[in-house]
């Protein structure tokens, strides 16, 4: 398994094979970036690219850093490091999403920014789905704060040394990266997969679509039928008793139905199209599956859109949605008014086979990670004044 990382500031010192080999042996990778950055021995998106390589061996990748000229090498899975440019990604970067081939590649961002909100989000959200589109699998810096990737803070040369934050879900993403890559590897399962469609839309579409899934158990819910309401901003999800199958306290509604169809679910592939009004209700209510230990770590998902406008961006709110549920996901199908970006037959047999792969993985080495608050002081939380 190989997992390359691509440096893409124009400051970079260009490390060598060599020093990288030196690096991800290291025991602390917090301790190690202090020493070689303190002293500007790289730069600050090498840095976090550094820290993301050390990630990716640990989880038993061989590493490797390139840079814009050099040869590229044969690889299964790819964290990109970026400083970032009014919210996006470098040009160097840019290039590279746009040249190399990435179908049925990992792919990872870390980013660097100079402020605290200085676009690092965006830039790795941007870059993901671009990745997305070229039929790359992609993914964030899982646990414990599962989000988009690694967002350094540091504008001045030298300065990421202090942003410990921005080195963990560096490492996290190089982390993430490979156990995706494990899975492209990986055989497939041999047990049938369970797939469910998630309808997000009250526009009366054709599912027969569905049907085309002939080696799955499928399902299909539609949340415009249930009665779902919106969260309430409480405290008790991330805070209180985790013992409880169903850790949601709003119980008049019908979220936990859609809750154990969605943890039935291999795969989830969300079906979009122009009228979403319910979808926002329905996500912010996840809050409590991926609160309660992310429930749904590391099965894949996918979205089909059926839109008459290229504004449509639900698509990505979908993507960045299942990435802080610790998902893993898949090329989109996508249609504007009837041109879909690829065949129900090409979809079809990507989502059935990196199911059963992600099937064989879970099935082999279990799910166990543990959700951390972060940003919530509440030690105990009396439930009962959250209650209607």
């Amino acid at each position: 398994m190989k997992v390359i990382g691509v440096a893409s500031s124009p400051r970079c010192a260009k490390v060598t094979q060599e020093f990288l080999d030196e690096v991800v042996k290291s025991k602390d990778i917090t301790d190690t970036i202090y020493e070689i950055g303190y002293d500007g021995r790289v730069s600050n998106s090498e840095a976090l690219l550094l820290a993301a390589m050390w990630g990716a061996h640990k989880e038993g990748a061989d590493v490797q850093i390139i840079y814009p000229g050099d040869d590229l090498p044969e690889f299964d899975g790819v964290v990109m490091s970026t400083p970032v440019y009014f919210g996006d990604r470098s040009s160097i970067l840019h290039r590279f999403i746009r040249e190399v081939r990435l179908k049925d590649k990992a792919v990872g961002v870390v980013s660097c920014g100079a402020k605290r909100n200085g676009g690092q989000e965006t830039t790795n959200i941007y870059s993901l789905y671009d990745c997305l589109d070229s039929g790359a699998l992609i993914t964030g810096n899982g646990p414990p704060t599962a989000q988009y990737g690694g967002t350094g803070w540091a504008g001045n040369k030298t300065a990421i040394v202090n942003d410990e934050f921005g080195i963990k879900t560096s490492y996290g993403t190089g982390r993430q990266v490979a156990k995706l890559s494990k899975l492209i590897l990986s055989p497939e399962s041999e047990r049938t997969p369970n797939i469910t469609f998630v309808v997000v839309t009250r526009d009366d579409l054709d599912l027969t679509f569905t049907s085309e899934f002939e080696e799955s158990n499928v399902e299909v819910i539609n949340i415009t039928e249930y009665k779902i309401r919106r969260c309430l901003g409480c405290p008790v999800c991330p805070n209180g008793d985790l013992s409880k199958d169903y850790k949601c306290i709003i119980k008049n509604d019908d979220m936990n139905k859609v809750r154990k169809a969605m943890i039935r679910a291999d795969c989830i592939i969300f079906v979009s199209g122009n009228d979403d009004v319910e979808f926002q209700e329905f996500i912010e209510r996840t809050r409590f599956i991926r609160r309660d230990h992310f429930e749904l770590s590391e099965r894949v998902y996918s979205s089909v859109s059926h839109s008459s406008s290229i504004t449509n961006i639900l698509p990505l709110r979908v993507m960045t949605n299942m990435l802080r549920q610790n998902m893993f996901g898949l090329p989109f199908r996508r249609s504007i008014i009837s041109h879909y970006n690829c065949s129900i037959d090409t979809y079809v047999n990507m989502i059935e086979k990196y199911t059963r792969k992600s099937m064989k993985v879970r099935e082999e080495s279990g799910i166990d990670f543990e959700y951390t608050p972060v940003g919530y002081e509440d030690a105990k939380i009396n439930e009962k004044a959250y209650r209607d």
